[in-house]
């Protein structure tokens, strides 16, 4: 299968945890996936504040800024859940990945998917978005 886009979309194991914790039908965790696939043509755009993605805007989010953590708003009504947020986690240019984990795009994570009823997020999600994206810098980049 040939890749397309500029970026290779990766799931976290929380990602796909919560993925299951939302949506138990398998028809809606592949719409989930779908949804959050459609990363692969994210580019550099998001330097540049908040914007459209095809059909969905994107945001960095505030209390994590400059973190490189983001939400994608899904508009879409899957499984019954609405408001659907997908955060995903775009790795700084400067971070060398490890060399058991080449790849030959650049990788954007997906930490967790979710449907969101207010708009801010609550600190204990601040603190877990944190903690993922600490485990993917100790265990795929080169970084201090």
């Amino acid at each position: 299968m040939a890749l397309t886009g500029c970026n290779f979309v990766r799931f976290s194991r929380h990602g796909l945890q919560s993925i299951r914790q939302y949506w138990f039908r398998v028809g809606d965790r592949f719409e989930i996936r779908r949804q959050a696939m459609k990363l692969r043509f994210w580019d550099e755009r998001h330097e540049h504040g908040p914007g459209m993605l095809f059909d969905h805007t994107y945001e960095s989010i505030k209390a994590l800024s400059g973190e490189g953590v983001y939400e994608l708003r899904v508009d879409d009504e899957i499984g019954r859940q609405s408001n659907i947020r997908i955060v995903f986690f775009d790795p700084p240019s400067g971070w060398k990945r490890d060399r058991d984990n080449i790849r030959p795009m650049r990788v954007v994570w997906i930490l967790e998917v979710l449907p969101k009823k207010r708009n801010d997020w609550t600190k204990n999600d601040l603190t877990r978005f944190k903690g993922q994206r600490l485990v993917i810098k100790r265990r795929f980049y080169d970084v201090p």
